[in-house]
């Protein structure tokens, strides 16, 4: 990555839970997901968070992310989504590679976060 003064900050001030959303907003151009598909993501993702904190082991999280419990939960809290509409999403998940056939996220999606937070940095290689 360059270095020098053509640099922009801008701070967002967010939940621990929005973040995920954001995240996944700045990355649209990448993953050209739906708005219901991001926000069923995002939720995914503060749920994946949220075990990492208390689990190491990856497989785990995983399993426990995919548990009828949490799915339940993650439905829920998408304002009692139907289970048949849920699904629809994780097959369309599974169709744009953004979910494995073994129901893992793909790891570029998970954003490498910590209790402070993260930076999402872009890097724009401008052709001349």
């Amino acid at each position: 990555m360059k270095t020098g003064q053509n640099k922009n900050i801008k701070r967002i001030h967010t939940t621990k839970k929005s973040i995920f959303r954001y995240w996944l907003e700045f990355l649209k151009p990448y993953h050209k997901m739906r708005t219901k598909e991001i926000e069923v993501l995002s939720l995914m993702l503060y749920y994946r968070y949220e075990l990492s904190r208390e689990i190491s082991n990856p497989e785990i999280i995983d399993t426990i992310l995919f548990s009828t419990k949490t799915r339940m939960d993650i439905r829920s809290e998408l304002g009692n989504m139907g289970q048949r509409n849920f699904n629809n999403i994780l097959t369309a998940f599974r169709s744009k590679g953004i979910l494995s056939k073994d129901n893992k996220i793909t790891s570029v999606l998970i954003p490498n976060m910590s209790e402070d937070g993260f930076q999402l940095i872009f890097d724009f290689d401008i052709k001349k």
